[in-house]
């Protein structure tokens, strides 16, 4: 099919929201789904349809690898990309969207990877004995809590307990009223994008930010308001800025091991940021869900802990020190919220699996001991990145993290988007900087996880590095690198 005569197809497609690619992947699949672009139908060439777009020819590549990736169109060698198969309708949501926005990592979360060497998902294996030990101890909690219902909206109380007990080691103390025990700390932002945000309704996110965060604010239907990160995590002067505009109805930050950059916010910043959610009241999301996994320093105490009636609300979770499978997350809030919200996540599942939050309660009082285990395991981890990172690719550049579980490597020249293609081929994948960013941005930057094993960590940059040699040569010159650590 000849780039004139798809457009008409394609309907307003660029006055939706979200990133260009996106929108562009999202009306062509509405366009297969139409019947318009039937099965067997030959796409454009993607510089063509870029050119006729008015788009660069990344675009055009990344909304065509995401339809690829959910099997709706496949590319044959020498014959150009085909329509596939039509999207069923249960895939759609009422917007005419699909969700989740994440495809890189809910395809290796979904689908596996078989061979590749998977950098997207921060996602840790439990430490050998740790869960197991929790589980063996079931029997002796099971008895009391086993004579009612089990759904607890709030959660269980030895669980919550537990929680304000983990709090109070952080310098924040905290009661059981003030929490809410979810299914991880997706849920946990879900609850909050609910309860505070309206169709088209503003919410101040980091750029660049946690993927998953930008995936919840978006199914509550909010205008991302991207607030810049630096190496003090986000900039504040940004924050009171937008936030005296009243551009946000909420903000959600990750001030400790920052997710990607893992850049920790001083106390002083940390102060200013309470001064603003008390000047303002807008509700500020702290996500301190990689504040465990503290490699080199201790970190500051939680925003939340300098303005005691400030609208800051704190999220957690097990998934980093302990194990993901648990789903065992929580929101921490004034006690009239934590009745709101309780109440949207009666509506949602009814509780969270009284087991897991017994296994959670038992393994939250071996914090202190799991927490060096994982530092221990992490930091040789974060150091095989690296040192294979400066042998096999000299000239990116970044900072070391100090804490939590992610690289954010800066290259010099190129687009990231278009570097993932061919790393893909490679057999190693990577978040590249737009896909963290609610404004596409940093596509000079990509995110690395450091959780697999360090045998795993170099095959995984040797593949980069291969795939480096092959995209580098048709890009621009370099650009100057700042500083190089």
């Amino acid at each position: 099919m000849h780039s004139r005569r798809l457009l008409p197809n394609l309907g307003q497609w660029s006055s939706r929201t979200g990133p260009l690619y996106r929108r562009l992947a999202d009306a062509l699949r509405a366009a297969i789904s139409r019947g318009e672009l039937p099965v067997a139908t030959r796409l454009p060439p993607e510089r063509a349809l870029a050119q006729q777009l008015g788009l660069s020819r990344t675009t055009v590549v990344m909304a065509y690898d995401v339809l690829r990736a959910d099997a709706v169109l496949e590319s044959r060698q020498g014959s150009g990309t085909w329509v596939r198969e039509a999207p069923e309708p249960n895939q759609w949501v009422a917007n005419g969207t699909l969700e989740p926005k994440r495809d890189t990592v809910v395809r290796g979360l979904t689908i596996g990877r078989g061979q590749v060497v998977d950098f997207t998902c921060g996602c840790l294996p439990p430490l050998p004995g740790v869960v197991e030990a929790a589980v063996a101890q079931l029997p002796a909690d099971l008895p009391e809590l086993t004579r009612d219902h089990g759904y607890t909206a709030l959660g269980i109380l030895p669980l919550r307990r537990a929680i304000a007990r983990h709090f109070e080691r952080s310098g924040l103390p905290t009661s059981e009223n003030q929490l809410l025990v979810t299914n991880g700390a997706q849920q946990a932002l879900g609850l909050l994008a609910a309860l505070f945000l309206e169709r088209n309704s503003g919410a101040l996110i980091e750029s660049p930010t946690y993927l998953g965060a930008m995936d919840a604010l978006n199914a509550a239907g909010a205008h991302l308001v991207p607030v810049p990160v630096g190496p003090s995590g986000a900039r504040v002067d940004a924050l009171h800025s937008l936030a005296h505009r009243g551009l946000g109805r909420m903000a959600y930050l990750t001030p400790t091991f920052h997710n990607p950059t893992g850049s920790v916010m001083p106390e002083g910043e940390r102060r200013e940021v309470a001064r603003i959610a008390t000047d303002t009241r807008l509700p500020i999301i702290e996500d301190n869900t990689l504040s465990d996994i503290a490699l080199e320093e201790q970190t500051p105490r939680p925003i939340a802990a300098f303005a005691a009636r400030a609208p800051i609300i704190t999220i957690g979770s097990m998934s980093k020190l302990f194990w993901a499978g648990l789903r065992v997350g929580w929101i921490r809030a004034p006690e009239a919220l934590i009745v709101r919200l309780a109440s949207l996540k009666v509506a949602t599942d009814l509780g969270t699996s009284v087991l897991s939050q017994l296994v959670a309660s038992r393994l939250l009082d071996r914090a202190e001991e799991v927490r060096e285990q994982r530092r221990q395991q992490v930091l040789e981890r974060r150091d095989a990145l690296t040192a294979a990172l400066r042998e096999k690719l000299p000239s990116w550049s970044w900072q070391v993290p100090t804490g939590g579980l992610s690289l954010w490597a800066r290259v010099p020249h190129g687009d990231t988007r278009a570097y993932a293609q061919e790393a893909q081929q490679q057999g190693v994948a990577f978040l590249a900087g737009p896909m963290t960013s609610p404004d596409e941005g940093h596509a000079d930057h990509l995110r690395l996880v450091f959780v697999h094993e360090p045998a795993m960590v170099r095959e995984g940059v040797d593949r980069l590095a291969r795939a480096w040699r092959r995209y580098a040569p048709a890009r621009s010159r370099p650009r100057t690198i700042d500083v190089m650590v």
